[in-house]
């Protein structure tokens, strides 16, 4: 698979993942539910494929193995991506994000991917972080490939923003969740 197409993919398995959490969490199902199974799982999934991207640098998928690739011409409006533009995006020191980055590599390593009993669960991290790394980097990515079609490489490149698969992965979640065909409904966008 194309780095490119893994990193898209990648970047909005993790926004599904932390809009389907967070619905599930708001509408707080009865218990028993399979919704909340189903919330666990999303959060895993958030968890797993945010580290994919923006965990460790040992990952293939690690946003800095592609970005490194990538030669931005002087003056052009885009600029690398980098720790900074995720912290100002963030709005948080670089303390602060040295403490999340660990919390969600301690999560993936000692509870979602491997089994420490003894990792403490009462701090685990907030995706709503997670969601807002992604969603950064994927509006990056788009504007990285303009800038290889400036540059003469013909990408294809969606018209979706990420705040528009946000908004699918809503409308996808809402309709499942309400046990109805996006199709029914007339929020539904085609």
């Amino acid at each position: 698979m194309d780095l490119w197409m893994q990193h898209f993919g990648l970047a909005d398995d993790c926004l599904r993942a932390c809009v389907y959490a967070d619905f599930i969490q708001r509408q707080n199902p009865y218990p028993d539910s399979a919704w909340w199974a189903m919330r666990d799982l999303c959060y895993s999934d958030a968890v797993i494929t945010w580290n994919q991207l923006i965990g460790q640098k040992s990952q293939e998928t690690h946003w800095s193995k592609l970005t490194s690739q990538i030669q931005i011409p002087a003056g052009d409006k885009l600029k690398p991506f980098n720790k900074q533009m995720i912290t100002d995006f963030l709005e948080i020191s670089e303390q602060e994000w040295i403490d999340y980055h660990d919390l969600m590599v301690n999560m993936r390593n000692k509870r979602v991917v491997h089994l420490v009993a003894e990792f403490p669960l009462e701090i685990i991290p907030n995706i709503t972080k997670a969601m807002h790394c992604c969603y950064l980097y994927r509006d990056w990515l788009t504007e990285a490939l303009h800038l290889c079609n400036r540059l003469g490489h013909q990408r294809s490149i969606s018209d979706q923003r990420a705040q528009d698969v946000v908004k699918i992965f809503e409308s996808q979640i809402i309709h499942a969740y309400k046990g109805m065909s996006p199709e029914a409904n007339p929020i539904h966008e085609q």
